[in-house]
């Protein structure tokens, strides 16, 4: 059978140092070695793939999954926009501040294409995802962003004046730790005509 091997800690709570395969009188020796061995011995605890840094509620005698790691900054992918172009009616009025700033007049649909980079290189992914573009005042809309190995585009209809920003912490909010990705901002400015 599987066995847990628990030290505890000063909070109340235990964390998995290993998890062995013992038989009883092994584990009744070994017992004053450890906090608590909590026998791995229902199809759920099986199932949760227990392993050393676990935590250990003493209490309640539940086992406690560890938070997800983190992508280090410098390893995560960054999406980086490549172009920003406005409909026909409106591209002599678009004014670009590199491209993390633009400023167009109401109207305007704006395309946006970018790329997902690690290390500089282009990452061959396909995938669809939303995109928050979020307003000085409140206002929210949520943009639907394609990528096609790598390539990301998306369409914006800017109907009426204000500022909008799509942020790094608005495109990560609702995805994990581990697929967060670096993006410097984009400002839309859409003015009045």
């Amino acid at each position: 059978m599987q066995y847990a091997l628990i030290k505890s800690d000063s909070t109340g709570l235990g964390r998995v140092h290993n998890v062995i395969v013992a038989d009883a009188e092994f584990i009744a020796h070994i017992a004053p070695e450890w906090d608590h061995i909590e026998a791995l011995d229902t199809l759920h605890e099986l199932g949760l793939g227990v392993g050393i840094g676990w935590g250990f509620d003493l209490a309640a005698g539940e086992f406690i999954a560890p938070p997800p790691a983190a992508v280090p900054e410098d390893q995560r992918p960054t999406i980086v926009v490549t172009s920003l172009t406005a409909d026909a009616a409106h591209a002599a009025h678009l004014v670009l501040k590199g491209l993390r700033e633009v400023t167009c007049p109401v109207g305007t649909e704006l395309q946006a294409e970018a790329e997902l980079r690690l290390a500089g290189a282009l990452v061959p992914m396909d995938d669809a995802f939303r995109m928050p573009l979020r307003s000085r005042d409140g206002r929210e809309r949520v943009l639907l962003g394609t990528m096609t190995q790598g390539k990301i585009r998306f369409r914006v209809t800017l109907p009426e004046s204000g500022v909008w920003s799509v942020t790094e912490e608005a495109i990560n909010e609702a995805i994990p730790p581990e697929q967060r990705m670096a993006f410097a901002g984009l400002t839309i400015y859409v003015v009045e005509a």
